[in-house]
């Protein structure tokens, strides 16, 4: 049973190793131009090694994006809805639970979303998870605004703070950040700034 344990263990840090040096690379020069030498060697294992835990590249990266947006899927499903999806403390808790997310995991989105070495597909399915939470039990009624463009809207405004956030090496705290982003929302940005709103 130790033995087996031992081993257990040895293949969580060599996966580790693996990702770790997987995703620095990708940030250092670009998913295309990485090859499986490059990780083995950054990684400090064998050529062999890496094809025990991965088929290929294009195979680490699959299981990388759908292990970690799964995580966050299950992060932020726990975040509570009520009644009224667009109250405060709703868009808050959102926020601040995709913030801490990605806080424990800065590397990897660094490496999928920032700068010219971003991986579409990776935002793509994560602007895609954060508008069903945003959508989650919400009936709009009739108005001049268009439910798909307003969504539409959140979520980018939603990818855009996130973005400049891990930009920026997270400048304010994850509660902060949640607390503007929904009085934004809520008060839109000119209210919100304490300017005057012309018509």
């Amino acid at each position: 049973m130790t033995k087996s344990k031992k081993v257990d263990l040895r293949i969580v840090r060599t996966k580790q190793s693996i990702r770790k040096a997987f995703y620095e690379l990708i940030k250092e020069k670009g998913y295309e131009a990485i090859t499986i030498q490059d990780i083995a060697d950054r990684a400090m294992i064998n050529r062999n090694t890496f094809y025990l835990h991965y088929q290929s590249k294009p195979d680490l990266l699959d299981t990388c994006i759908n292990e970690l947006l799964s995580d966050l899927k299950e992060t932020v499903i726990l975040c509570p809805i009520g009644m009224n999806p667009y109250r405060i403390a709703v868009l808050e808790a959102v926020m601040q639970t995709v913030l801490e997310h990605i806080s424990h995991h800065i590397t990897f989105y660094h490496a999928m979303l920032i700068e010219e070495n971003r991986l579409y597909q990776f935002r793509v399915k994560m602007e895609s998870l954060i508008k069903d939470k945003l959508n989650e039990g919400w009936n709009m009624a009739q108005g001049t605004i268009s439910k798909e463009l307003l969504l539409e809207y959140l979520v980018s405004s939603f990818m855009g703070i996130v973005l400049w956030w891990i930009k920026n090496n997270k400048p304010l705290p994850a509660e902060e950040i949640a607390a503007q982003f929904s009085k934004l929302v809520a008060y839109g940005h000119l209210k919100a700034a304490g300017l005057e709103v012309e018509e």
